[in-house]
């Protein structure tokens, strides 16, 4: 029920309880024939209607308070109502940057993954081709190596056939080949490839003094050793193949042809002698 429903039903009590009593007034007066102003309950009613003065100013504060507190209730439900809005809100809001975070951190996720498994596949794939280029190049060293004993076994036939006639005697001349290359070997290294002298081995083989078999081996060796440094100084030299690599091998060809020579040449000398 409105207020303004509560409001016309107290007016309409009010107004039908004056009506009444004045009706009531009116028949009592004319049944006794009394002036209607002498009957004692009149006066009663006087005073009752004083009492009641009272009565009718306070219902409008009444009716006021009545809808100030109505007013008030209804901001109240209304404050309530948006609060618990504002808190539905916050709510969704949270659970929306929860799933967004969450979606996030998957997203991330399986991106750290791809890219740990495109890492993993780009290693595996760069190992392969090192593989694959160690492989190559260890075949090309194996050809390389095969074609320079092929390129120094011609040569030796070569230089043979220049010889027309053995030395008649050896001795003096190999020694003096031997200090040659033993200077060779034995000097620093400044980085360029100097050839060995062989052509008084490769001349005449038989007529190198008499040596004890382990020296004997030695000088062989070291003749072979010395084949082997002028193949690489004819590589780097003649074919312009170069490198860090050649250059390598010719300095531990020098130190093994050094440390044979400096054991064989002392015997060698008394030999010759």
């Amino acid at each position: 029920m409105d207020w303004w429903q509560i409001v016309l039903i107290v007016l309409a009590s009010i107004i039908a309880g004056l009506l009444i009593g004045g009706l009531l007034s009116y028949l009592t007066a004319r049944l006794l024939k009394r002036p209607l102003l002498e009957m004692p309950f009149l006066k009663k009613r006087e005073t009752t209607t004083v009492v009641e003065e009272p009565l009718k100013s306070t219902a409008p504060d009444l009716l006021a308070e009545l809808i100030k507190k109505r007013e008030m209730m209804g901001q109240q439900a209304k404050e309530q109502a948006k609060r618990e809005a504002e808190a539905a809100k916050k709510v969704r809001e949270a659970e929306k940057q929860q799933r967004k975070e969450a979606e996030q951190q998957a997203k991330e996720q399986a991106k750290r993954e791809a890219e740990a498994a495109r890492m993993a596949r780009e290693a595996e794939k760069q190992q392969r081709k090192e593989a694959e280029q160690q492989a190559k190049e260890q075949a090309k060293r194996g050809v390389e190596t095969a074609r320079m004993a092929r390129e120094a076994e011609e040569r030796e036939g070569k230089e043979a056939e220049v010889v027309e006639a053995p030395l008649k005697s050896t001795a003096p001349d190999l020694v003096a080949e031997v200090e040659n290359n033993r200077q060779i070997a034995t000097q620093p290294w400044t980085g360029k490839l100097l050839p060995f002298a062989t052509g008084v081995w490769d001349a005449s083989r038989d007529g190198v003094p008499a040596l004890p078999v382990n020296l004997g081996e030695d000088l062989t060796q070291a003749y072979v050793d010395m084949r082997l440094a002028n193949s690489i100084v004819w590589l780097a030299t003649e074919l312009g193949r170069r490198s860090q690599n050649l250059d390598d091998n010719y300095t531990k060809l020098c130190t093994n042809i050094a440390t044979r020579l400096d054991k064989i040449l002392p015997l060698l000398k008394q030999s010759a002698n």
